[in-house]
């Protein structure tokens, strides 16, 4: 380790350019990087994953592999071929439950608990039946459902000696609402056909801050940096199902998701700098965009289902592919901001400029399987497991690529026209990272993890 006498300002230039890519203890830890050398953003906790929320009784127990048995208001959802088997006035409401997000790692001194527990994002969904609209062979659905949701906080520190010292503390969010109207036809008793019109909503947000020290015995040389990012965009995603029972025991099942036609975006950032160099002077940088650009462009998305039945048992196998993206900027300013630099002895102001936030979303194939046993009328168990791969190419500056697996199980209840079940959930995913920055403070890598643990309950019914 290099003694705190030796430390350059060279050596603390290049702290400053690397603590803002991995000073954060978390599983995606990302730098909100920008070109210009007066705009090193502090990294932002964002998990950008896309199947991760299941609506639904069964479904959610399931891992989600429901493409080729959608039923009811949850294929809204997962299929909207399959809203075409409803003969009553079928509504689910479900509160989805409640998940317990840790964060894990090594590297860093947690100066506080790295968790989170919140509520899973509740889904409403309505198919109107043949008491509503008598048409024999067309049925129409509704709902709202959020299918990607992350909101994380952290704070994390590390000091290698009495003169080096690092800290960061974040807030993110990423999140996407979609408002979907589906039409379900069913051409024969074994082939439907069915297809929505969806609202994505995606708002992101983040608040960072990142802090750096070293002393040594002739001087003292900091920054302190902060970031407040706000950003939505409301997009038309066009959607294709099919259902094909192919034999009594073999149902096929097929969705096409087209990629985002954006109607609408808005974004705003303020970003502050103070770095001091004693006993030369300091460096100030202040840019604020409360109209900056913000894009997040939602990809075309392929799913395949198989599902076999024998008796009393059902079993389904799903895969889905995400298209990717070329690379583009999901935050960017014509905004200038102001410097003024105290280290010449007088004062100088300036202007610099902020070159945007690249970002990425490469190909990912994610999948499920889930089983479904019926124990008698009114009872039943699920169980299922999936994958969920992160977009986040390496070039992305906002997010860091965490792969996941998860498992569920739980019980579904049926008394009357209610329908109702509860159910435990856990998933894991890991991620390698320097936890702190190279330079005068030595690099030390480390396997960062997530771990959530869910409580799972949903209800629905039918009229």
């Amino acid at each position: 380790m290099r003694s705190p006498s030796s430390t350059s300002w060279s050596s603390y230039l290049q702290l400053r350019r690397r603590v803002s890519r991995c000073c954060a203890l978390a599983v995606v830890v990302g730098a909100w990087a920008a070109h210009a050398q007066d705009v090193t953003i502090p990294p932002s906790i964002l998990l950008p994953n896309y199947d991760r929320v299941y609506p639904g009784l069964n479904e959610a127990l399931e891992g989600g592999a429901y493409i080729a048995r959608a039923r009811n208001a949850p294929a809204v959802f997962y299929n909207p071929a399959g809203i075409a088997l409803t003969d009553r006035t079928v509504l689910n409401a479900s509160a989805q439950g409640y998940q317990l997000t840790t964060l894990g790692g090594t590297g860093f001194d947690q100066s506080s608990p790295i968790s989170s527990f919140e509520a899973i994002p509740s889904f409403l969904g309505v198919v109107l039946g043949r008491e509503v609209i008598d048409w024999e062979a067309v049925r129409l659905g509704f709902a709202v459902v959020t299918p990607v949701h992350w909101d994380q906080s952290a704070i994390a520190s590390t000091v290698v000696s009495p003169a080096e010292r690092a800290s960061y503390s974040v807030h993110s969010n990423f999140s996407t609402l979609t408002p979907t109207f589906s039409a379900g036809w069913a051409v024969s008793p074994s082939f439907r056909l069915g297809a929505s019109i969806e609202f994505p909503y995606t708002t992101v947000s983040d608040e960072g801050k990142l802090s750096a020290e070293i002393t040594d015995t002739t001087g003292s040389q900091g920054t302190i940096r902060t970031l407040a990012v706000n950003g939505s965009t409301l997009d038309l995603v066009g959607v294709i199902g099919l259902q094909w029972e192919a034999l009594s025991w073999l149902q096929l099942g097929l969705v096409y998701r087209s990629p985002g036609l954006k109607i609408n975006s808005k974004g705003s950032f303020q970003y502050e700098a103070l770095t001091t160099l004693l006993p030369s002077g300091s460096r100030q940088a202040f840019i604020s965009d409360p109209s900056a650009q913000f894009e997040y462009r939602s990809p075309m998305e392929v799913s395949m289902g198989v599902a076999v039945e024998f008796g009393a048992v059902q079993i389904e196998a799903d895969i889905r592919w995400h298209d990717g993206s070329h690379t583009y900027d999901v935050l960017s300013s014509t905004q200038e901001g102001r410097l003024v630099n105290t280290s010449t002895g007088t004062p100088a102001v300036s202007s610099f400029g902020f070159a945007g936030v690249p970002y990425k979303a490469r190909q990912i194939w994610n999948g499920s399987v889930g089983a479904h046993f019926t124990l008698s009328p009114t009872l039943s168990l699920s169980v299922g497991s999936y994958l969920d791969q992160s977009p986040a190419d390496a070039v992305s500056k906002g997010f860091r690529r965490v792969d996941l697996l998860g498992f569920r199980t739980g019980v579904a209840f049926k008394i009357g026209k209610l329908d109702a079940s509860v159910g435990v959930g856990w998933e894991h995913g890991t991620a390698p990272d320097d936890l702190a920055p190279s330079g005068p403070i030595p690099s030390e890598s480390a396997e960062l993890s997530l771990n959530t643990f869910t409580l799972l309950f949903s209800v629905g019914f039918k009229f």
